[in-house]
């Protein structure tokens, strides 16, 4: 009986120490390398486990972040990229994006394409029918029905 009463003494008063130390959320996810998603009115966020919000839950979605470090997000239809610290790297323009690939994505936007590194940095202007990357790195690109090679320049 000593035992039950100086456990229930002792969770009581741990209880008084406690703080809370993120705002309140729908839902917190699993914490991955210290940082998880959040959910709140529908929208989705990022915080870190001391309970920092790092990106404030205004996306429809956050996928999950590679080895990089970057998430694809999903805002009122348009795709941009964010980082592990709640970081825009890519604002939410495009209609997609594809993988990175040797720190080149091609985008897509108003129907044409382009390219962008990591940095977020456009490398190639959303001018083009078509883009294809090669597999020794080339570039080919479709503009008024003609291909053409391009070269990134950063």
């Amino acid at each position: 009986m000593k035992k039950i009463i100086f456990l229930l003494l002792t969770l009581f008063t741990l209880q008084g120490f406690s703080q809370e130390v993120s705002k309140q959320y729908d839902r917190i996810g699993k914490f991955n390398r210290g940082v998880a998603l959040v959910w709140k009115n529908g929208k989705v966020g990022l915080i870190k486990q001391n309970g920092k919000e790092l990106a404030a839950p205004e996306y429809d979605k956050i996928g999950n972040f590679g080895g990089d470090a970057l998430a694809f997000t999903t805002k009122d239809g348009k795709i941009g990229v964010i980082n592990m610290e709640g970081k825009v790297i890519v604002q939410n323009l495009y209609e997609s994006i594809a993988p990175f690939k040797n720190s080149y994505a091609i985008t897509k936007k108003d129907g044409l394409y382009g390219m962008i590194n990591k940095q977020g940095k456009v490398v190639i202007k959303n001018e083009y029918e078509k883009i294809r990357v090669g597999r020794y790195g080339d570039i080919r690109a479709t503009k008024q029905g003609q291909e053409i090679m391009l070269d990134i320049k950063d």
